[in-house]
């Protein structure tokens, strides 16, 4: 244990990525539990020459490839735009949308993302968007257009209009409302609980786009707002009446998505637990003459869950990911009596749930939409923080020619087989309930797209343990059946960012067929894996020529996530430029912005 090469490969697992766009003075931070921070270890580990290059040497002026070759810049950056250029300024000040086509997207908001987020009520936006009908009266404004129009854009993104309308008049009119809601000065300047929605709205649209960054600082904001309204404190939102569960229920949403977004970004949370007391909200009994949509914000299983878990978030990022989490060699021997602790404080979440929020149990009868929704969702950051609580063990033996090899360095600190095994069990499970949640109990949940980076990691995980499983097929096998599943469950997707999920599905393959070949050289566990998954030797590509133009990957050796010919356009001549974080940065390289 006493040995400074060790402690060095602990802080390298702790290092992120930066990400500059020069043409804009863009700069973004993503830390070592960010996906995107993994995405460069899966494609380095896949790449490497030799098995004990580091990960982290510094980089001058260059491009990570696996951010370059997989084309992640565009979930990044704003499309279009320049620099002093305001968002969406091509579109029209108006637009005809037909009631019909509100009523539907209005339906799909309430029936997809009301459970994930259950802070609106129902009836009140029905009521603007009937006002948006009636004969216009001087001085009476449309209550609450803004919280409107992002209801509408979000809708058109998750509803099912499947050989109803084009797919791309569908997305015009996301993009359409998402920029007539403005975000502007007054919600900035004269914080409210209108304002918080606003900005949740925004985070949740945001991810529909694949947009994580966007909706990180969404999210921030809401934050702040919450803090200036004391929505943290019991002595504003202690009460019986409605309209106060109603704040206890919006702060703790706000709290849930704050502190996932934020491990997921491998940035800081903006809120500190020790500063807050205000109460989970209860279960509440129903109204009378109260309609569908009531349940998930009087049903509040989900929401208490969700918080607990979101803490057991911000402690992973804080007592595992954080580079002072190892200041000294013995503090790695805490680290993993953390990891141990968490782990016990997840399986205690899991045994207060109520019968439909069982998400490892496939033979819980199926639930209302609602409810399905929900246990994918809980079960979904579950996983996730389960996987990241033990990932740190999976790429240590990155540094290492073999797990045995990493596992002798370690000197029974840790055992890593086993922290490995905890990790893509998660991403495993994950999988599988996807799997089973998309082609079985609720198959609509495959308009949500922001569901598919969360699949995707989990998927990225497995394959990276394939590239250490040396000569065990069946293991390896297993492993590439659970990808598959993956790979299915993105090819229904209806709409990921950018792209969709049919395209990211191919291009998953091909990572996966590139980790085969990367994996340790073993001739007989190769052929037994394309034996057993043709794909991998012949994956589709015809599976692309179907789509439009606009969607058609390029023939590359390793094309990758979101990686559309049709998109190059959204980023020509923005040279972005990458930069490791290891040991700080070369100043030449470090953004205008940042001085």
């Amino acid at each position: 244990m006493d040995d400074p090469a060790h402690y060095k490969r602990q802080r390298e697992l702790r290092a992120g990525i930066g990400v500059s766009n020069p043409k804009t003075g863009n700069f973004q931070f993503y830390g070592p539990s960010s996906g995107f921070c993994f995405l460069q270890r899966v494609y380095q580990r896949i790449m490497q020459s030799t098995p004990n290059e580091s990960l982290l040497h510094r980089r001058s002026c260059s491009i990570p490839d696996a951010l370059q070759k997989w084309g992640i810049e565009r979930f990044m950056f704003a499309a279009d735009a320049g620099p002093g250029d305001p968002p969406h300024a091509s579109w029209p000040a108006e637009a005809f949308l037909p009631r019909a086509l509100g009523d539907r997207f209005i339906d799909a908001y309430f029936k997809i993302m009301h459970p994930q987020m259950p802070v609106l009520v129902h009836a009140e936006i029905l009521e603007s968007w009937a006002q948006m009908w009636e004969t216009p009266v001087r001085g009476q404004p449309i209550k609450n257009k803004e919280i409107l129009f992002m209801v509408l854009a979000i809708g058109s993104r998750v509803v099912n209009l499947k050989g109803k309308q084009p797919e791309a008049r569908v997305e015009g009119w996301a993009e359409y409302f998402s920029s007539r809601a403005s975000e502007g000065p007054i919600f900035l300047q004269e914080p409210s609980v209108k304002g918080m929605h606003l900005m949740l709205l925004k985070a949740m649209y945001s991810l529909q786009l694949m947009r994580q960054n966007d909706a990180y600082l969404y999210l921030g904001h809401a934050t702040r707002t919450a803090m200036v309204l004391g929505l943290h404190r019991s002595q504003v939102t202690d009460g019986r009446e409605p309209h106060m569960h109603r704040l206890r229920l919006t702060f703790w949403i706000v709290f849930v998505f704050e502190r996932i977004s934020s491990v997921y970004m491998g940035r800081p949370s903006a809120l500190s637990e020790n500063q807050i007391d205000t109460a989970y909200p209860e279960d509440l009994a129903y109204p009378s003459g109260g309609d569908s949509y009531h349940a998930p914000s009087i049903e509040c299983a989900w929401v208490r869950a969700m918080a607990d878990i979101a803490k057991l978030a911000d402690r992973v990022s804080i007592d595992i990911y954080s580079p002072a989490s190892i200041r000294s060699l013995a503090d790695m021997a805490r680290c993993h009596q953390t990891s141990i602790e968490c782990d016990a404080a997840l399986q205690t979440i899991t045994r207060a749930l109520p019968p439909y929020l069982h998400f490892f149990d496939e033979a819980v009868p199926v639930g209302d939409d609602w409810q399905e929704i929900q246990r994918l969702s809980l079960g979904f950051s579950y996983y996730v923080v389960r996987m990241l609580l033990y990932r740190p063990a999976l790429v240590m033996t990155t540094f290492f020619a073999s797990t045995a090899e990493a596992q002798q360095s370690a000197e029974g600190c840790i055992d890593l087989r086993a922290c490995i095994d905890a990790s893509t069990s998660a991403a495993r499970n994950l999988v599988n309930l996807a799997y089973d949640v998309y082609f079985r109990r609720f198959p609509d949940i495959r308009y949500d797209g922001a569901l598919a980076s969360f699949i995707v990691s989990s998927c990225m995980t497995l394959l990276y343990d394939v590239l250490n499983l040396g000569s065990d097929p069946d293991r390896a096998r297993q492993t590439f059946a659970v990808v598959e599943r993956g790979i299915r469950c993105l090819d229904e997707i209806e709409h990921v960012g950018y792209t969709t999920g049919k395209a990211m599905s191919v291009d998953l393959m091909k990572v996966a067929k590139q980790a085969v070949l990367a994996a340790d050289p073993v001739v007989d566990t190769n052929q037994a894996l394309v034996d057993s998954f043709p794909w991998l030797d012949n994956w589709p590509r015809t599976e692309t020529a179907s789509l439009p133009a606009s969607y058609a990957l390029p023939d590359a050796a390793l094309a990758g996530i979101g990686t559309l010919a049709g998109d190059t356009a959204l980023l020509t001549g923005s040279e972005v430029n990458y930069h490791w974080l290891g040991n700080g940065f070369d100043p030449s390289t470090i953004p205008g912005c940042l001085y």
